[in-house]
């Protein structure tokens, strides 16, 4: 048995799918449904690296970061917040989060480097959490961006020598996979909100910056990521059922994936030149 849960493809996409599934299946009437998200996650922290936070590195932050904005989007949902402008400041706060989230690494640049790499972490994590949250009223369509982004991820991360972020990259895909299957199971879309929005956005751009700055992905698969969240607001029908509607999101949300994952290969084969 303890073979079978420290196997990656276990760790990173069968365990937190099951997990996320049971979540959004036991929730699937409400929008707490979208908690299976982060579930998910937590399911793959808990069979991989596990919950230690001392120190704190950057990827142990990237842990805690996940889980508040969790906590945050859901507080968000419950008090029924006006959506626009906080969409606006929990995207300027994600940004800014991502620079003590980095610190420790950023500090190891000098001069000019630093400040370039800081502006352009801080806002690729605003721009991305600003796009997905404007899916938020639809659940297929958050659902296929949260699977195109750890699917983009997670690849630009084995194809970048970070096996970390590939197993949350994938988590990320399973569990949002996992929510649109529930939504599909019962016929009925429900609106991911912040619950569900926000904790996406802001741990696909951190999984991205992290395998930027930690690892070896180059830096122009970034804004590329920001296609996904773009091609999941492609006209799709609201006459398809919900099975057919959410494979065609998921199909543009992947073909939008190839575009960052194509980055990665070629930078890493220019290595290997």
């Amino acid at each position: 048995m303890t073979d079978f849960l420290n196997h990656p493809a276990v760790q990173g996409g069968v365990a937190p799918l099951v997990v996320a599934l049971v979540v959004a299946l036991l929730l699937a009437r409400s929008r707490l449904a979208w908690l299976a998200i982060i579930a998910g996650y937590l399911t793959t922290i808990a069979l991989s690296t596990g919950f230690q936070f001392s120190p704190l590195t950057a990827s142990r932050k990237i842990v805690l970061a996940s889980v508040v904005a969790a906590a945050v989007g859901l507080a968000a949902d419950i008090v029924r917040a006006q959506g626009r402008g906080l969409a606006t400041v929990l995207a300027l706060v994600a940004g800014a989060s991502s620079l003590w989230i980095f610190a420790s690494v950023l500090a190891q640049r000098q001069g000019s480097a630093l400040y370039i790499m800081a502006a352009g972490i801080a806002a690729f994590v605003a721009l991305l959490t600003a796009s997905v949250q404007t899916l938020r009223a639809d659940g297929l369509r958050t659902g296929a961006a949260g699977v195109g982004l750890g699917v983009a991820v997670g690849v630009c991360a084995i194809v970048s020598a970070s096996i970390g972020f590939l197993l949350t990259g994938i988590a990320l895909a399973a569990a949002s996979g996992a929510v649109l299957l529930a939504q599909v199971v019962f016929s009925r879309a429900v609106p991911a909100g912040f619950t569900g929005a926000f904790p996406i956005a802001v741990m696909a751009g951190l999984f991205a910056a992290g395998t930027l700055t930690l690892a070896e992905l180059p830096w122009y698969a970034l804004p590329l990521m920001l296609l996904v969240p773009l091609a999941a607001r492609l006209p799709v029908s609201e006459r398809l059922p919900p099975i057919a509607r959410a494979a065609l999101l998921v199909f543009c949300t992947l073909v939008a994936a190839a575009f960052p994952i194509a980055a990665a290969w070629y930078a890493a084969r220019g290595s290997l030149a």
